[in-house]
Order: C-alpha cells, then structure tokens, then sequence
C-alpha cells in the first residue's frame, strides 16, 4: 500500500531536474537577449535624468555611456542593468523581462532590475513622478509608471561596470539623482531581504509568483526519501542556476553564488514564519489608499446612501425606449456584482423588437453613484490593469479591413489601451479618444491618444463635424442613455466614406441565460440598452450609414464563467473595508471573505475549463457574448 505513494513521490524530484534544468536554459536565453551598452564621448543629454537607488553610483563615462545608448535607440526611459548583481536579482529579472518582447509590448508592465533608470525629463513630468531619493521598491513602482507614459520607448540594457545596489538592514534611507555624490561607508551584503518589497511592488497583481520557488521546493523535499539522488541533483541544479542564467553577461560574485540557497530562501521564510507589523508587511495588489481619502469617501457614502437608492432610479416607462411597443416583459432582476454596492435593477424585453433595457432607468445622479470608484479612485488600478491585459482584443479590432485612416476616434476611450495598442497596426495614424471620465485626460497625459475630447459625443458632434475617416465605440453604446443619438452623432463626425465599428454585448448569448446577473454583458447597473443585432443594423441604416458586416464568434470574448464566479464571490461576501459598506462586525465580514474566497478558488478551475470548453459552441451561429459591427458613411 505505501509502495505506489513512495513511486509517485519519486517523479516530484525528477520532475524538478527537468522543470529547473529547461527554465534556467529559457531564462539564460532571455538574458543573453539584453543588450550591451557600449562607451560612448558624448556629454550626457540635457534631458537625462539618472534615478538611483541607494548605494548605486555612475561615473561620468557610465552616465555618458547610458544617454547615447538611449538617443541611438529612441529611448526616453532606460533600466539600466547592473553588470555584476546577487542571485535573486538576477533570477528575478530574467523571469520578469523578455527582452525579444519588452519594447514592443505597448501595453506590457514596467519591468527591469530595479537599480537604475535613465529617464528623459519630458516623461518625468509627464508621469507626475518626484522621486529624488527612491529605494528599489519605489524604483520597481516607477518603472511601472514610466512604462505606462512610454509604451514603445521603455528599455532594458546591461551597464558595464555597475554595481547592483546593497541590501540595507531596513527600508533604504534614500538614493541618488545625478547631481547628487556618491555616498561613503561599507555597504551590507545583498542577502535578498528586500526581494518580497519589491517583488510586490513589480508585481502587484500577481502577488503568488515569489512563492513559487517555495512550491518547487516543497515539492522537492516530499520526494527526497523516495529519490535522494535526483532530489540531489534538483538542489545542486537550483544552486548553479544563477551562474547558468548569467550567460557570461551578468556575474554573480563567487560568496553570492555560494550562500545564493540561502538569500534565496530567506525573504520567504522570513515572510511565512515572523510576525510582521501593518506597517511592514508587504501587500499584494496596488498601495492601499491613503486613510484619510478612504475616510473621506466613507463619509461621503454614508451621505448618499443616508435616504436609500430608490432615488437613483426614475419613474418605470411603459413602452420600449427603442420602437415604442408596450408588450414587456422581466428579462432579468439583478444587482451590481462588481463593487457589491446596493440596489436592485430590473431589465426588460420588448415583445415587439426584442430590445432589452433597464427599467426603471437609473438618474443622472444614481449613474455617476454607480460609476462612482469602477473607473477611476479606488477601482482604477483594478480596471487599468484587465484592460492592460485585453492586447490580443485591441490588436483584433485594428486589423478590420479598412483603408489605413490618417484621423480616427475611439468613443469611450477609457484609459486609452486600444489606442496605444492599435498604433502597432496603423503607426501613421493619429487617434483621438473621447470619454466622459477623467481617465480620457490621463491617456493624453500618457500620449496613448493625440487629442482629448472630454464629454458626450451628442454634445461634441458639431465640433468634430466630419473631422474621422474611423469612429470606434467598443462597448460603449451599452452604456449610454440614448443609443440612437449616439449613432447619429457619430455619422456626423465622419469624413465622406469614413467608416464606423460598434462592438456590443450580444442580448441573444446564451451565457446570458446560464449565469444570469452575473453574465459580464449585462454589467448591472451600468448597462442600460442591450441591442439586438438586427436592432443595431436598422438603427445604422437611418442614420446614413451602410453596413459592411456583422461579426459573431470573431468578437466573443473568453472568461464569462470565472468572471460570473468572481461577481458571485463579491456579491455573497464583500470587503467590509469598501467605503459604502455597513459592517456591523468586521471581523466576521472578513472571515466570511476569506473562507467564500477560499470556496471560489477551488471552483476558479472547473470554471476556467468550462470557459475553454464552450468556446466552440459559444462562437458558433449568433451565439458568442459580443458582436461587431462595421458601417461606412454613405
């Protein structure tokens, strides 16, 4: 009976040496890929700045070095890679960087070794940044901004002769900027306590990735007595994989390589086993916000939601917002399953043409309380990171075929990704972004799109008068309070021939049925119309516009399962730390969290795996989750 355990046990060891041996042959590939920086005589650039984490310095002809290499190359921002760094370090960086990659991911995060950057004062500025004295956290945080504000000109390059920053006994006291001196005193041993701080600040939403190492290593140990020579031969492998991976380009000091599986280990341990503070513990996901602006918006909640939600919705219609028929029926009574706040909405079909819209509608009032910390405050780092990882979709979108356009329109541009993204398809083309939010202004501060229109398109239509040769609504018209004058608007801010892409949630999915209100294409309550395809392309057709095509299963998006089950999850146990929440006891609340979270993960596969084998299904016939339209101004 324990003859078969002890076999199994046996391949997690084996199965260690090949995962170890293959990954630190990728892993060596990647930093072999990183470019050199050659010496240069040129002065340094007088729009080069130098951000430097504590104990690191440049000389003059490192500093010199470093700005010619980023003029030649086109790059305003530059990590610069030390040339001699501790294990973990380089470890970490070849995981986190493919330089094959780097610079043309437009939407790929910030990444590098985290000991400094050459950046150009013109993207300082532009990112808002003031960091004279950052420690390498910090430093991870700001190539993440930086990256964020030069999406094609961020790089990775290896700096002869630079020394990796010293690990300090706690947070670092400071750093260096380029007129600042060099520092005096012997530094301390790199030991990799700071690594989980950085890692959290390089990664924050992939909070489970330092640990992995601890997996492999576990999985190491439990089958070292049934297999003591390859478990043997996992430890000696992980030991010189730091040597492997250096490639010759990068070197790990002999004392660093040699106490390497311990450094390595230890911020782990550390973090498992001390009973770490509030105040030092590391975080996964983005900074918490500041208490007093939390405060602030509890307080402000309270006030809003002191007389109830029943004000935030308008008087029920009896008759179809869209024909005008008076045959309706419930289609789906829901609530918002994304920030967990409170009210309950009712959608209804029209009999005669299919329409689906809520109704009750919500007020003016009541759709910015909804909207309200989804798109920017508390839920922006959260959103700009699931848009950031939607590149596949935007380049999808830009490869219609359409003539290349010199002017184009993306309505309800958010942040900008898919402007930023479809530069990639059309690099001549100049794209504009129009929303409502804040976020639009954001996205030009970025320079993801070349002109910010903040407001309705409705409003706007006049002063953009024939202005596009493309105007983009990517699930926006379901948000909107009048589908139809938006159409209309936007045919007239096309140029003769110009052309128009609509891209809706699909109303006759079935998912939408399957999981109900926590169907992502219902999006209660800021959904307000669901659009039948045939609905929409009539709707073109008397606003002047010919429809080109109607696509289907090429406009489905995956997740709706995990999606549905994460919006059950916040619906049946929100953070009692959400400013609008009431929490007679906290400490429940969170235990409620915790164990319905626990629940949801170990159901996140079954859902990943019905996602995956739906898809065929869902992309068949009209019945994937979206469709997308492309109409041309007659």
């Amino acid at each position: 009976m324990t003859e078969k355990p002890s076999i199994r046990r046996a391949w997690l060891p084996i199965a260690a040496c090949v995962g170890i041996g293959a990954n630190g042959l990728r892993l060596r590939a990647r930093v072999r890929a990183l470019p050199v920086i050659g010496p240069a005589g040129r002065p340094v650039h007088p729009s080069h700045r130098f951000l430097l984490a504590e104990g690191v310095h440049l000389d003059e002809a490192q500093r010199r070095a470093a700005s010619a290499y980023a003029r030649r190359e086109g790059l305003t921002v530059l990590d610069l890679v030390p040339s001699t760094m501790a294990a973990h370090e380089l470890l970490d960086l070849a995981r986190m960087v493919d330089p094959e990659q780097y610079r043309t991911q437009r939407l790929a995060p910030g990444r590098g070794a985290y000991h400094a950057l050459l950046v150009d004062q013109e993207v300082l500025d532009r990112s808002g940044l003031a960091l004279a004295r950052p420690d390498r956290a910090e430093l991870a945080a700001a190539t993440t901004t930086l990256k964020l504000h030069a999406p094609a000109a961020t790089g990775v390059a290896i700096l002869p002769g630079l020394a990796a920053a010293p690990a300090q006994g706690g947070r670092a006291q400071g750093g260096t900027t380029q007129d600042d001196a060099p520092r005096s005193g012997k530094a301390t041993p790199r030991n990799g306590r700071d690594r989980i701080a950085v890692q959290f600040a390089a990664l924050p939403w992939d909070p489970a990735l330092p640990f992995l190492p601890l997996v492999r290593d576990l999985a190491v140990g439990a089958g070292a007595t049934a297999a003591p020579a390859w478990a043997l031969g996992a430890a000696l492998l992980s030991w010189l994989q730091p040597a492997v991976v250096g490639a010759g380009r990068i070197r790990v000091p002999a004392p660093e390589l040699l106490r390497s599986p311990l450094t390595r280990r230890q911020p782990m341990a550390r973090f498992l086993t001390s009973p770490l503070t509030a105040a030092s513990a590391p975080r996964p996901g983005p900074p918490a916000t500041d208490p007093a602006a939390l405060a602030a918006k509890r307080h402000q909640y309270r006030a809003d939601l002191a007389t109830g939600v029943d004000r935030f919705l308008e008087a029920p219609s009896a008759a179809c917002p869209w024909c005008g028929g008076t045959d309706l029926s419930l289609a789906l009574t829901g609530s918002d399953s994304v920030q967990a706040k409170p009210g309950v909405f009712r959608y209804d079909r029209c009999g005669d043409c299919g329409h689906l819209f809520q109704n009750p509608r919500l007020t003016l009032e009541g759709l910015e309380f909804y909207y309200r910390d989804v798109y920017s405050g508390l839920g922006a780092a959260l959103i700009e990171e699931l848009f950031r990882r939607n590149t596949d979709i935007y380049l999808a979108r830009a490869r219609l075929d359409i003539p290349a356009p010199r002017r184009w329109l993306d309505v309800g541009g958010g942040f900008g990704h898919f402007c930023a993204a479809a530069r990639e398809v059309w690099p001549g083309t100049s794209f504009d972004g129009l929303d409502i939010g804040e976020s639009i202004n954001l996205a030009g501060r970025r320079g993801w799109v070349d002109h910010v229109h903040q407001g309705r398109l409705p409003d706007l239509a006049a002063e953009l008068s024939g202005r596009y040769d493309v105007v983009s609504m990517f699930h926006y018209l379901e948000h909107t309070r009048d589908p139809r004058e938006e159409l209309h608007a936007a045919a007239r801010t096309l140029a003769p021939g110009g052309h128009l892409i609509i891209e809706v949630p699909n109303p006759q999915c079935p998912a939408g049925r399957w999981f109900g209100a926590y169907w992502p294409g219902w999006f209660v309550p800021q959904h307000q119309h669901l659009i039948p395809a045939d609905n929409l392309v009539h709707a073109l057709d008397e606003a002047g516009l010919k429809v080109l095509d109607v696509c289907f299963g090429g406009a489905h998006q995956g997740g709706d399962a995990p999606i549905a089950l994460w919006g059950a999850w916040q619906r049946a146990a929100p953070s009692p730390a959400l400013p609008w929440q009431e929490v007679a006891n906290p400490a429940v609340a969170r235990a409620r969290r915790v164990l319905t979270g626990v629940a949801m993960g170990a159901a996140m596969p079954a859902a990943v795996a019905w996602d995956a084998a739906s898809r065929r299904y869902m992309t068949g016939d009209r019945r994937s989750n979206a469709y997308r339209v492309l109409a041309c101004l007659r």
